[in-house]
């Protein structure tokens, strides 16, 4: 798991998976779901529900780019953020978030 390097336990938990996309080859596409002609997919990529504590410090590299982005705007969006970021709100969708002020 990524997370700090200092040797102090992320403070964050993994609650569910909530979706994984496999790679039946070596080159770019992911699917989310095994392709019938594929028997051994050569990568997986699981996507993960986490819960944050209160106070969390997201840590970026300078050779990224954060972007917060509404659930709307993603929605039918893969070319703008990719397959897999794009599937979120159809991924979250089957959780209720409860909002406590």
């Amino acid at each position: 798991m990524l997370g700090r390097t200092d040797g102090i336990a992320p403070d964050w938990m993994p609650e569910e998976c909530i979706g994984n996309w496999w790679r039946p080859n070596f080159e770019p596409p992911r699917y989310p779901y095994i392709p019938a002609h594929v028997t051994k997919p050569k990568e997986n990529t699981r996507l993960f529900l986490i819960q944050l504590g209160e106070k969390t410090l997201f840590s970026v590299p300078s050779n990224y780019k954060l972007v917060a982005a509404p659930l709307f705007e993603l929605f039918d969006n893969s070319r703008t953020y990719g397959p897999i970021i794009a599937s979120l709100p159809q991924v979250l969708s089957r959780f209720i978030f409860v909002y406590n002020d």
